[in-house]
């Protein structure tokens, strides 16, 4: 079967499947993400086996940061989605009393169908929030997941179907980056991707051409700040773990440390000590030959500009000292356990490295004064900033990933990522009998009444109330306007 006819299918049934499922009410909606939530509580065993058996993590991975953030996303879309999407009034103008008389009404409305691409190296929690996400806010999905997540795909799409959701509203559909781009030929409304930086450029040129939104999650350099009142150890200790977490594969892994001259020496022989205790007999996730000969030239690269490799391990981690732009651990995206280490002579270079890198999904500031960390990671430009910690906070059901430059654009999960999957549509109504004063002729009368509302607004003293005599005087003159 061809690819055009593989995906053919699938979204003229997701297409047929929408406006049922967009008119069932939000809190029905909600209902079934609930309740796909509790069903997948109680497969959670089969599912981490699925899970190590298509990405090789590690058991406690799995269960930190894949079911257990999954499962709280679904149960915070099914009690805040609802919320979230109700319909809502609008208040008053200030200055615009004369159309007092008009009510507006706020609504949510699904985009339609939403094409979803997720990654191989987060099967579940990178991929299940945003598709309950999409269908918790009335659209159809054309979900087309890495194929190594393939059963599990099937396993969340049964369990949706077992919760309630009609037939139509969620469509599989497996494959490559032909079955992604046939995906956005099919005419999907919203393009939602999480992937690497050029794979989700290529994709999105085609559908931008169709004149169509996008959320773009992308590639990330997540640059550690080690400021000089820091606790080495502890710095070195998260670090290291957010490094080697799932062998340096997420998006939001640390890759870069820039340390202040005068903590640099402690964080570095810190590291040193940390990562291998961490990985005594190399990493438990080895990195595809493929990704292996990438990282080696890469730490070949610094090495030959003039980094010092401090450590080492079967797998593909090092440890880099010295490196500095222009090396290829600086300047790109590397999703595998390499770290380099830069030291900085200054806070302000330190932001400067941040804000200039063309990665700019999150960053991490290490300091012994969290309220001084805090103004600093006001200066970041980047969608997330943790203080004293590494990668847990993105696991907040109602934390957003949301990266700049680079590292894409629009937000995934949490109420800014649910808000990606509706278009807002106002209703206002004036009822029947109200005065339209805004009919009549325009004369002096209209102006000389819009000057005094103004004047009223932001007159002070004896100006307000010359403001509001020379207003009534304007309202006085139109009495018996058109209605």
């Amino acid at each position: 079967m061809s690819v055009e006819a593989r995906v053919d299918a699938p979204a003229t049934a997701a297409r047929t499947g929408r406006p049922a499922w967009a008119g069932t009410p939000v809190a029905a909606r909600a209902g079934v993400i609930a309740r796909s939530a509790t069903l997948l509580a109680a497969e959670a065993d089969t599912l981490a086996a699925e899970l190590c058996a298509a990405g090789g993590r590690p058991g406690g991975e799995i269960w930190s940061a894949e079911i257990v953030p999954t499962l709280d996303a679904l149960s915070w879309l099914a009690r805040a989605g609802a919320e979230a999407l109700q319909p809502r009034p609008l208040g008053r103008a200030r200055l615009q009393w004369y159309f007092r008389a008009t009510r507006h009404e706020l609504h949510w409305e699904p985009r339609g169908v939403v094409g979803i691409v997720t990654p191989s190296n987060s099967l579940l929690f990178l991929a299940v929030p945003q598709v309950a996400a999409a269908l918790v806010a009335g659209n159809a999905v054309l979900w087309k997941p890495a194929p190594a997540g393939a059963a599990v795909a099937r396993r969340v799409a049964s369990v949706l179907a077992r919760a309630g959701l009609p037939s139509g509203a969620l469509q599989v559909v497996q494959g490559g980056a032909d079955v992604a781009r046939e995906i956005v030929l099919a005419g999907v409304d919203l393009l939602h991707f999480t992937g690497g930086t050029r794979a989700g450029l290529e994709l999105y040129r085609l559908h931008a051409a169709r004149g169509r939104p996008a959320v773009l999650e992308l590639s990330g350099r997540h640059a550690a700040l080690v400021l000089d009142d820091a606790d080495a150890a502890l710095a070195a200790r998260g670090i290291a773990w957010g490094k080697l977490a799932n062998a340096g594969r997420n998006c939001l892994s640390v890759q870069l440390v820039l340390a202040e001259r005068s903590v640099a020496p402690a964080v570095l022989d810190a590291l040193a000590v940390t990562l291998p205790a961490l990985a005594p007999d190399g990493l438990a996730l080895p990195c595809p030959p493929d990704e292996a000969v990438r990282l080696t030239a890469i730490v070949e690269d610094a090495q030959a500009l003039g980094a010092q490799l401090v450590w080492g391990c079967a797998g593909g981690a090092a440890l880099l000292a010295g490196v500095r732009p222009g090396m290829r651990v600086v300047d790109e995206e590397v999703q595998g356990p390499v770290l380099g280490l830069a030291t900085v002579a200054s806070l302000d270079e330190a932001i400067a490295w941040i804000n200039a890198a063309p990665f700019r999904l999150s960053a991490s500031i290490w300091s012994g004064d969290p309220a001084r960390a805090h103004a600093i990671a006001r200066r970041l430009d980047v969608g997330q900033v943790w203080i004293n910690e590494q990668l847990q906070p993105a696991a907040h059901p109602e934390v957003p990933l949301a990266g700049r430059g680079a590292s894409g654009f629009g937000a995934s999960r949490g109420l800014a990522g649910l808000m990606e999957m509706v278009t807002p549509k106002v209703i206002s109504t004036t009822p029947l009998r109200a005065r339209r004063r805004h009919y009549a002729a325009a004369g002096a009368a209209p102006v000389d009444l819009f000057r005094a509302t103004i004047a009223v607004a932001f007159a002070r003293g004896h100006r307000r109330l010359t403001a509001l005599v020379a207003a009534a005087r304007a309202l006085a003159r139109l009495a018996g306007g058109v209605r």
